[in-house]
């Protein structure tokens, strides 16, 4: 079976929020291929990353059906995954372009459920090597309450050309 038959088997018989869900899907691969978003994890969390001066990064995500656990409350995986992003992409930044960071080791406190709108992460560096990076993120939603603290370590490595 090709997959557009299958898109349209799945779709006579979906129900409206499998197709919302379907849309969501859809909606990340549009944005991946037009470039919007480097990453598929990147688009299908619709990650908005804006850096600030000095040495800070912000990363948005909307709350939707794709990033929520059974509680309807934003999976803890993908909260580390936001917080994991937005560290990790700061710490390209910091390093020279034949450079890459690679997680090495994070720890992730959770304080409160996400639930809300949005959700927001702010990184920023504790210490900065030639070797290996420190990071800090942190996690709120969108009324403005921390949900998650995390601290990441990035090693510095020759980046593939």
């Amino acid at each position: 079976m090709d997959i557009k038959q299958q898109w349209n088997d799945f779709l006579t018989d979906a129900t409206e929020e499998e197709q919302q869900v379907a849309s969501l899907y859809l909606q990340s691969l549009e944005r991946k291929r037009n470039g919007s978003n480097g990453t598929h994890i990147g688009a299908l969390m619709e990650i908005n990353s804006k850096f600030q001066e000095p040495d800070t990064l912000t990363m948005t995500i909307p709350n939707t059906e794709l990033l929520q656990n059974s509680l309807d409350i934003l999976h803890g995986g993908l909260t580390a995954t936001l917080l994991d992003s937005a560290m990790g992409t700061l710490a390209f930044k910091l390093i020279p372009d034949d450079k890459a960071a690679v997680t090495t080791e994070m720890k992730v406190n959770y304080v409160a459920k996400g639930v809300g709108d949005h959700f927001t992460c702010m990184a920023s560096v504790i210490h900065k090597g030639s070797k290996l990076l420190v990071m800090e993120g942190k996690v709120y939603r969108s009324d403005g309450v921390l949900i998650a603290h995390a601290t990441g370590s990035f090693f510095v490595i020759p980046k593939r050309i």
